[in-house]
């Protein structure tokens, strides 16, 4: 399997190159993946290599690569399929990215769409709250106070005609 990195980014649209922190996630929930299902897994991302693997090395038994270029992520997902497609038999690709997906197609990889490979797990890419600290939510809690509070003498105030 090749994933394209951009196919999997929560934010995607807005930038072409992702966070390190959000390669790391990403990276983190296809470990995950891979070892549920066994699958072996190529992933590629845009821009500079992370501290925590360089390009071409494994990650938790998932082989990274990077794009240093936008422009340069096609071709290299190109290549990353001619060189599975030569050690076995079928490749998957997971991209958002229609032109890559009908050249995958021409070299022969099946495709997927990486808003239907999250759906299928979906528990692992839910976005989850962080929890607020203490000062956070004692300044929420008064803050609803203030609002209720005041909410409340406006209503009032609609109900009496105030002679000024």
């Amino acid at each position: 399997m090749v994933v394209d990195g951009m196919a999997l980014d929560p934010n995607r649209g807005q930038d072409e190159v992702m966070l390190p922190r959000v390669q790391l996630e990403i990276l983190q929930l296809l470990v995950k993946i891979q070892k549920r299902e066994r699958w072996p897994m190529w992933v590629l991302f845009n821009g500079e290599e992370l501290r925590q693997v360089s390009h071409g090395d494994e990650f938790m038994g998932i082989r990274v690569f990077f794009s240093p270029t936008p422009p340069q992520r096609i071709p290299t997902l190109l290549e990353c399929i001619k060189v599975l497609q030569r050690e076995e038999e079928q490749v998957l690709l997971v991209t958002q990215d229609e032109r890559l997906e009908t050249k995958a197609r021409a070299l022969g990889a099946a495709t997927l769409r990486g808003d239907t490979f999250k759906k299928g797990y979906e528990e692992m890419f839910m976005v989850r709250q962080r929890p607020q600290s203490r000062l956070m939510r004692s300044r929420s809690v008064e803050m609803e106070k203030s609002r209720l509070h005041q909410a409340g003498t406006d209503s009032i105030r609609d109900l009496i005609d105030l002679v000024e």
